[in-house]
C-alpha cells in the first residue's frame, strides 16, 4: 500500500482530504521564526559584546550560548517539519508524512528540552550571582539554589524521556515495529507544566529578593523592570499549556502541534531575552560615561559628584579601602551583585576599575552613608545594589 496516498485521519463532515493545496500554517511558522530570531539576536549580541570587552565568560554565559544554539536548531527543525507537510490539518496529511514528521518532532522535543534547561539554568545562575553570596546562605540563596537544581534535574529527565520514548526508537515513527512506548500525552503535559511553573518562579524570585532590600518602593519597581520581561514568558507559558490540553482533547493534532511549536519558540525566546537583560545597562553606562576611553578617569576636582570623586583613582586597585568597606557591608547583608570579592583574583579587580559604574556607586554609598549609620553599615549598599543591580558581571 502506498502510504503517501493514505490520509492520517478521516476528515470532518463536509470536508475532503486535500493533498494538493491544503490550508497550511507554514507561512505563519516561517514568519514567526524570522521575527522571533530577529528580536532575540540583539540581546544575544549584547551578551557577547559584554563578554568581549570584559574578557570574562562565566558558567551562566556558557549556558546562555548553549541554550541559544539549541534554540536555533529547534526553530530550524520546526520550519523543516512544517515544510514537509506537518503544518496541515491532520486529514490533509498522509501516513507517510506523519511517520516522518513524528521522527522530526521527537528530535525537536529533545532540542527543546536542552534549550529550555540551559535557558532556565542561565536565569537562576544569574539570580544566584546577583542576590546571594556563597559565604552567607539565607532564604534567598536556598530558594534559588533549589530551583536551579530542580530545574536541571527535571529538564534532564525530560531529555532522556524523549530519547527513550519508544524502544526500539524506530517505533516512534513506525507503529508497526514491535516494541514498547511511553504515553506521549503524559510527557507533553508534564513538560508544559514544568515550563509554566519555572517561568512563574523565575518571575517572582527576583521580585521577592528585591522587596527585601531597604530602599524606596519607586526604586525597587525601577530595578524590577529589568526582570519584568519574564511576565511575558509566564503568559506565553500558560497559553502553551492551554494548547497542550487541546492537543489531547481534539483530533486535529498536527495543526495544534504546529501552533504549540510557535508558542514554544516565543516562550524560549523570552527566557533568553530575560537572561540577557542584565547586560544592557552595562553597555549603556559604558558608552554614556566614557564612550571613547573606558580606562580614563576624571580628576576629583573636576566635579563634586560622588562618582567623580571615586574615579580619582587610575587603573590600579587604589580603591581597596572602599572595597573592604563594601565587603564588610555585603558580608553582613549576604547579597552579592558584582561577582566574587576574592582578593587573589586579579582579573576581577581589573574588571572593577575597567568601568563598572555599580562599584563606583556602591563603594561610595557604603563609605559615606552605610558607615555613618552606625547600627546598620549595610544600608547604603542595600540601596546601591538596587540602583545598578542589573550590571552584575
Amino acid at each position: 500500500m502506498d502510504l503517501s496516498k493514505v490520509p492520517a485521519a478521516t476528515p470532518p463532515p463536509g470536508l475532503q482530504t486535500n493533498f494538493v493545496d491544503p490550508p497550511s500554517l507554514l507561512g505563519a511558522v516561517i514568519a514567526s521564526t524570522v521575527v522571533i530570531q530577529l528580536v532575540t539576536l540583539p540581546f544575544i549580541f549584547a551578551r557577547i559584546y559584554v563578554n568581549a570587552y570584559t574578557r570574562t565568560l562565566k558558567i551562566e554565559d556558557y549556558c546562555a550560548y548553549l541554550a541559544w544554539a539549541a534554540f536555533v536548531v529547534q526553530t530550524a527543525l520546526t520550519c523543516l517539519n512544517s515544510s514537509r507537510g506537518m503544518a496541515r490539518h491532520i486529514w490533509d496529511v498522509s501516513l507517510a508524512t506523519l511517520m516522518g514528521g513524528s521522527h522530526l518532532y521527537n528530535i525537536l522535543f529533545m532540542f527543546y528540552s536542552i534549550s529550555g534547561g540551559f535557558a532556565k539554568a542561565t536565569v537562576f545562575l544569574q539570580f544566584k550571582r546577583i542576590f546571594t553570596h556563597p559565604k552567607i546562605r539565607g532564604p534567598v540563596y536556598w530558594v534559588i539554589t533549589i530551583s536551579l537544581i530542580a530545574n536541571a534535574l527535571a529538564y534532564t529527565c525530560f531529555l532522556f524521556l524523549y530519547i527513550f520514548t519508544c524502544w526500539p526508537r524506530e517505533k516512534i515513527w513506525n507503529p508497526t515495529v514491535p516494541g514498547n512506548c511511553m504515553s506521549w500525552s503524559v510527557s507533553l503535559i508534564a513538560i508544559g507544566a514544568l515550563n509554566t511553573f519555572s517561568d512563574i518562579e523565575a518571575f517572582f524570585v527576583p521580585m521577592w529578593a528585591l522587596w527585601q532590600l531597604r530602599m524606596e518602593v519607586r526604586k525597587k519597581i525601577g530595578v524590577f523592570a529589568v526582570f519584568a520581561v519574564g511576565a511575558l514568558a509566564v503568559a506565553i507559558g500558560c497559553l502553551g499549556m492551554y494548547y497542550r490540553v487541546l492537543i489531547l482533547q481534539r483530533p486535529d493534532k498536527t495543526w495544534l502541534l504546529t501552533q504549540t511549536s510557535i508558542i514554544c519558540m516565543a516562550e524560549l525566546a523570552i527566557v533568553l531575552i530575560v537572561s540577557c537583560c542584565p547586560y544592557l545597562p552595562r553597555i549603556y553606562r559604558r558608552h554614556k560615561h566614557n564612550p571613547h576611553n573606558q580606562n580614563s578617569y576624571k580628576h576629583p576636582s573636576s566635579s563634586n559628584s560622588r562618582s567623580n570623586r571615586f574615579h580619582s583613582s587610575t587603573r590600579t586597585t587604589d580603591t581597596i579601602g572602599s572595597k573592604r568597606s563594601l565587603w564588610r557591608a555585603r558580608e553582613k547583608l549576604g547579597i552579592s551583585t558584582i561577582g566574587s570579592f576574592s582578593g587573589e583574583r586579579r582579573e576581577e579587580e581589573e574588571d572593577w576599575v575597567r568601568g563598572d559604574e555599580f562599584l563606583t556607586i556602591a563603594a561610595i554609598a557604603t563609605e559615606e552613608e552605610g558607615e555613618g549609620e552606625g547600627d546598620d553599615p549595610s544600608r547604603g549598599v542595600r540601596e546601591s545594589n538596587c540602583v545598578c543591580i542589573s550590571e552584575t558581571s
